[in-house]
C-alpha cells in the first residue's frame, strides 16, 4: 500500500509550519523544556541526518541542554 504524504495546500498549514523550521531554532516558540514539550506529541520521535530515531525523550532532553547555556551573538 502506498501512502499520499502530500499534504493538501487547501487546509493552510504550510505557511505555520514554515515559520516553524527548524521548529526547535526559533525562539519565538520557547526555549524550554515545557515550551518544546507543548510543541511535540507525546509519541514525537525524529530520524537524524545519520538515519538513527530518536525519541521524544532523548530530543527533549538533548534540547534542553542545548538552551542551558545558548549562544552569544558576536
Amino acid at each position: 500500500m502506498e501512502f499520499n504524504l502530500v499534504t493538501d495546500v487547501r487546509l493552510g498549514v504550510l505557511d505555520g509550519l514554515v515559520r516553524r523550521e527548524p521548529l526547535f531554532r526559533r525562539p519565538e516558540f520557547g526555549t524550554t523544556r515545557a515550551d518544546f514539550e507543548a510543541t511535540t506529541a507525546s509519541d514525537f520521535w525524529e530520524t537524524g541526518a545519520s538515519g538513527q530515531r530518536y525519541d521524544r525523550a532523548y530530543v527533549l532532553d538533548v534540547l534542553e541542554e542545548r538552551h542551558k547555556d545558548p549562544p552569544t551573538a558576536t
